[in-house]
């Protein structure tokens, strides 16, 4: 029988683990922005998590057969930490090649 301690922190991984890994990463990629409101804040905050909850799972699916991983628990919160962790740099990518897309197809 497993100890009351390792599965209540087995379901609390399994069921959470994703979105507390999202909302850790998103915080502490606060620590590379200078200079920011508290509104600024809060919303890069906000984004970095939604951007990190709602990729995880299609980016773990299409990197998992690539490095041939399996899709486990502890991947899925690995990378919704660095997606939360790299959110504000990766949007402001996003951002640009969609400006350049709209620039050159409006020409």
């Amino acid at each position: 029988m497993a100890e009351p301690t390792s599965a209540a922190a087995s379901v609390v991984l399994g069921k959470y683990g994703v979105v507390m890994a999202a909302f850790i990463g998103s915080i502490l990629s606060l620590g590379f922005l200078k200079d920011l409101t508290r509104f600024q804040a809060a919303t890069a905050v906000a984004t970095g998590f939604g951007f990190s909850v709602y990729l995880t799972q299609p980016v773990t699916a299409w990197l998992a057969p690539k490095l041939e991983l399996a899709v486990t628990d502890d991947l899925l919160c690995g990378v919704a930490f660095v997606l939360g962790l790299t959110a504000m740099n990766i949007i402001p990518a996003i951002k640009a090649a969609m400006g350049s897309f709209v620039t050159a197809r409006g020409a």
